[in-house]
Protein backbone atom coordinates (compact mmCIF):
# COMPACT_ATOMS: atom_id res chain seq x y z
CA UNK A 1 0.00 0.00 0.00
CA UNK A 2 0.85 3.71 -0.88
CA UNK A 3 1.83 6.43 1.74
CA UNK A 4 -1.30 8.16 0.61
CA UNK A 5 -3.34 4.82 1.48
CA UNK A 6 -4.13 4.17 -2.48
CA UNK A 7 -5.09 0.34 -2.48
CA UNK A 8 -5.29 0.30 -6.59
CA UNK A 9 -6.50 1.77 -9.30
CA UNK A 10 -8.71 0.13 -11.17
CA UNK A 11 -9.80 1.16 -15.14
CA UNK A 12 -13.91 0.92 -15.35
CA UNK A 13 -16.12 0.58 -18.27
CA UNK A 14 -16.08 3.74 -20.41
CA UNK A 15 -12.18 4.33 -19.54
CA UNK A 16 -13.00 6.21 -16.22
CA UNK A 17 -10.52 5.29 -13.52
CA UNK A 18 -11.24 4.38 -10.05
CA UNK A 19 -8.92 4.84 -6.85
CA UNK A 20 -9.65 2.44 -3.77
CA UNK A 21 -7.80 4.00 -0.58
CA UNK A 22 -7.68 2.52 2.87
CA UNK A 23 -9.16 4.95 5.17
CA UNK A 24 -8.50 3.12 8.24
CA UNK A 25 -8.15 4.76 11.29
CA UNK A 26 -8.58 4.63 15.35
CA UNK A 27 -11.73 4.20 16.84
CA UNK A 28 -11.66 3.76 20.72
CA UNK A 29 -9.11 1.89 22.67
CA UNK A 30 -7.47 -1.00 21.10
CA UNK A 31 -10.15 -0.79 18.57
CA UNK A 32 -10.43 1.08 14.44
CA UNK A 33 -13.07 1.83 11.90
CA UNK A 34 -11.77 -0.42 8.71
CA UNK A 35 -12.74 1.30 5.81
CA UNK A 36 -11.84 1.01 1.94
CA UNK A 37 -13.04 4.16 0.04
CA UNK A 38 -14.16 3.93 -4.00
CA UNK A 39 -14.06 6.73 -5.75
CA UNK A 40 -14.16 8.16 -9.53
CA UNK A 41 -14.52 11.33 -11.49
CA UNK A 42 -17.01 10.56 -14.12
CA UNK A 43 -17.17 12.16 -16.85
CA UNK A 44 -20.47 14.04 -17.97
CA UNK A 45 -21.02 13.66 -22.16
CA UNK A 46 -22.95 13.86 -24.77
CA UNK A 47 -22.94 10.23 -25.60
CA UNK A 48 -25.24 9.55 -22.28
CA UNK A 49 -28.33 11.45 -23.16
CA UNK A 50 -30.40 10.88 -25.65
CA UNK A 51 -31.66 14.52 -26.02
CA UNK A 52 -28.78 17.42 -26.47
CA UNK A 53 -30.81 19.43 -24.43
CA UNK A 54 -30.98 17.15 -21.31
CA UNK A 55 -27.10 16.91 -21.39
CA UNK A 56 -27.00 20.73 -21.56
CA UNK A 57 -28.75 20.77 -18.70
CA UNK A 58 -27.05 18.10 -16.82
CA UNK A 59 -23.74 20.05 -17.69
CA UNK A 60 -25.40 23.06 -16.55
CA UNK A 61 -26.89 21.17 -12.93
CA UNK A 62 -23.56 19.13 -12.70
CA UNK A 63 -20.80 20.36 -13.89
CA UNK A 64 -17.86 18.37 -16.65
CA UNK A 65 -17.77 15.41 -14.05
CA UNK A 66 -19.72 13.91 -11.61
CA UNK A 67 -18.28 12.07 -8.07
CA UNK A 68 -18.90 8.42 -7.99
CA UNK A 69 -18.29 7.65 -3.98
CA UNK A 70 -18.50 4.15 -2.36
CA UNK A 71 -17.26 2.98 1.06
CA UNK A 72 -17.20 -0.47 2.24
CA UNK A 73 -16.63 -0.80 6.35
CA UNK A 74 -16.45 -2.15 9.41
CA UNK A 75 -16.46 -0.72 12.96
CA UNK A 76 -14.66 -1.85 16.20
CA UNK A 77 -12.11 -4.38 14.83
CA UNK A 78 -9.47 -4.85 16.84
CA UNK A 79 -6.10 -4.13 15.57
CA UNK A 80 -4.97 -7.79 15.32
CA UNK A 81 -7.75 -8.16 12.75
CA UNK A 82 -7.00 -4.99 10.90
CA UNK A 83 -5.71 -6.61 8.04
CA UNK A 84 -8.06 -9.48 7.39
CA UNK A 85 -10.94 -7.38 7.29
CA UNK A 86 -9.47 -5.36 5.09
CA UNK A 87 -9.28 -8.21 2.70
CA UNK A 88 -13.04 -9.04 3.88
CA UNK A 89 -13.89 -5.57 2.45
CA UNK A 90 -11.59 -5.84 -0.83
CA UNK A 91 -13.19 -8.94 -1.68
CA UNK A 92 -16.33 -7.87 -1.07
CA UNK A 93 -15.82 -5.10 -3.54
CA UNK A 94 -14.86 -6.80 -6.28
CA UNK A 95 -17.09 -9.41 -5.99
CA UNK A 96 -19.81 -7.05 -5.40
CA UNK A 97 -19.45 -3.47 -6.97
CA UNK A 98 -15.93 -3.98 -9.03
CA UNK A 99 -18.85 -5.93 -11.64
CA UNK A 100 -20.99 -3.09 -11.64
CA UNK A 101 -18.38 -0.24 -12.04
CA UNK A 102 -16.41 -3.01 -15.32
CA UNK A 103 -20.29 -2.75 -17.63
CA UNK A 104 -19.87 -0.50 -20.95
CA UNK A 105 -23.11 1.30 -19.87
CA UNK A 106 -21.52 2.13 -16.23
CA UNK A 107 -20.76 5.99 -17.19
CA UNK A 108 -23.64 6.52 -19.40
CA UNK A 109 -26.10 4.41 -16.57
CA UNK A 110 -24.36 6.49 -13.49
CA UNK A 111 -24.67 9.77 -15.15
CA UNK A 112 -28.51 9.33 -16.09
CA UNK A 113 -29.00 8.25 -12.82
CA UNK A 114 -26.60 11.17 -11.25
CA UNK A 115 -28.90 13.53 -13.45
CA UNK A 116 -32.06 12.34 -12.39
CA UNK A 117 -31.39 12.69 -8.70
CA UNK A 118 -30.76 16.18 -8.99
CA UNK A 119 -33.86 17.08 -11.45
CA UNK A 120 -35.67 15.57 -8.35
CA UNK A 121 -34.40 17.44 -6.11
CA UNK A 122 -35.24 20.78 -7.20
CA UNK A 123 -37.89 21.52 -5.28
CA UNK A 124 -41.34 22.59 -6.72
CA UNK A 125 -42.43 26.04 -5.66
CA UNK A 126 -45.72 25.91 -7.31
CA UNK A 127 -46.99 24.00 -4.87
CA UNK A 128 -46.27 26.39 -1.95
CA UNK A 129 -47.69 29.26 -4.46
CA UNK A 130 -51.58 28.29 -5.43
Amino acid sequence: MSVDGVIKVCVLGGGVTATVKDCTRHYFGGYYHVRIQVSADVPVTAASFEVATDYEDALARMGQTVAFNRSLEKMAVPEVDIVDVRRQLLDAFEANVLPYLLRDDFVPSFVRSEYQKKLKSIPNFRRYHT
